[in-house]
């Protein structure tokens, strides 16, 4: 017979086989295009009910993902460069994080998220524009306007490269009608071509073509207001 008085042990309930930093992880390893609550625990081998022991919602641990993402991005140039190539360097690392991440950029995007290490990094990259003689206005625009070009970039790229029921890119599918447009109309053709060919190089170079002439309209604008 057991005695009532005696206190009953309890059993220490396992550890919990996930944390929140896990969770965020899996995220960007299954892609944040694909994380779901139900891809996310099969991910983690865990049900998916658990995942809410640590998280509120899909959009907490896409946030929690781009914190992460942002945080080991390899961004800042050497303090060596000039104003140009330090802003190459940021959209380039920008990119790479795009690429890197799927569904990243379009989750930036629709302004699910708003990381703070991607205000604080927005924040350094205008200072250093500052310390190189950009006023303060001129040094907001010069990184906004450039991170905003590679974001919709991007993005409307990768709306192209995907795979359509019939098994084709659409990116195939776009060149096709271009060009018979071109073949229609011949005097508008060089231009339509233009464009093929830009479709057909890939999305970096058409990125960079973008990001130049961007560059070069902040060059022309320092001309302008730099006392001689």
């Amino acid at each position: 017979m057991t005695d009532s008085s005696t206190p009953v042990k309890r059993k220490r309930g396992r550890p919990s086989k996930i944390t929140r930093q896990s969770i965020a992880r899996a995220a960007l390893e299954i892609g944040v295009n694909k994380a779901t609550i139900p891809t996310l625990a099969l991910h983690l081998g865990v049900d998916h009910s658990s995942l809410y022991h640590h998280v509120k919602s899909r959009d907490e641990i896409i946030a929690m993902a781009a914190e992460i993402a942002i945080e080991e991005l390899e961004w800042r140039a050497p303090e060596t460069v000039n104003w140009r190539e330090e802003l190459v360097v940021l959209t380039d690392s920008i990119w790479a994080l795009y690429d890197k991440h799927p569904g990243l950029a379009e989750a930036l995007n629709q302004a699910e998220i708003a990381p703070q290490n991607g205000i604080l990094s927005f924040a350094e990259s205008v200072k250093s524009l500052q310390e190189k003689g950009f006023p303060l206005d001129e040094a907001v625009v010069a990184v906004d306007m450039l991170v905003d070009m590679v974001k919709e970039c991007f993005i409307g790229w990768w709306s192209i490269v995907k795979t359509e029921q019939d098994g084709r890119l659409r990116i195939e599918r776009m060149i096709e009608i271009w060009e018979t447009e071109a073949h229609n109309s011949p005097e508008r053709a060089e231009q339509i071509n233009a464009m093929v060919n830009i479709m057909k190089a890939g999305p970096r170079a058409w990125w960079e073509r973008k990001r130049d002439i961007a560059l070069d309209g902040i060059a022309i604008a320092r001309e302008r207001h730099t006392p001689l």
